[in-house]
Parts: C-alpha cells; sequence; structure tokens
C-alpha cells in the first residue's frame, strides 16, 4: 500500500514539474485555458467510448442462446 501510493504522488509530482517546464516552450497552460471546453468534450466522449466497450466485453451472456433457432 505504501508503495503504491508513494508511485502515484511520486508520478503525479512528475508531471506537474514536466507540465511546467514544457510551458516555457509551449504555453501549455495559456492553450488550456483557452480551450478548456473542447478539452471536456474529449475527454467525456473518450470515456464514454471506454465504457461502452468494456460494457459490451463484460458482459458475458452476450452469446449464450437458449434454444438454437429452426
Amino acid at each position: 500500500m505504501k508503495k503504491s501510493a508513494l508511485r502515484h504522488i511520486l508520478t503525479a509530482l512528475g508531471t506537474v514539474l514536466t507540465l511546467f517546464g514544457l510551458d516555457n516552450f509551449v504555453d501549455i497552460f495559456s492553450y488550456v485555458n483557452q480551450n478548456l471546453d473542447g478539452i471536456w468534450a474529449a475527454i467525456q466522449t473518450i470515456v464514454g467510448f471506454a465504457l461502452t466497450v468494456y460494457g459490451f466485453i463484460k458482459n458475458p451472456e452476450r452469446h449464450i442462446v437458449d434454444e438454437p433457432i429452426k
């Protein structure tokens, strides 16, 4: 539990520091701030698609047929 939490904290810290470092070259924070609605819509689309695929694959009864059709 401690190693996993530490790994997540270090990953989040590294991500934040990377974004601050890249901001000097690309101006990431201004871009995200100006396009927040589009980014949020893209995230919702990706999550919705992933949930749809997961729900389809996770259903084990989708291929079971009670009686064959004659």
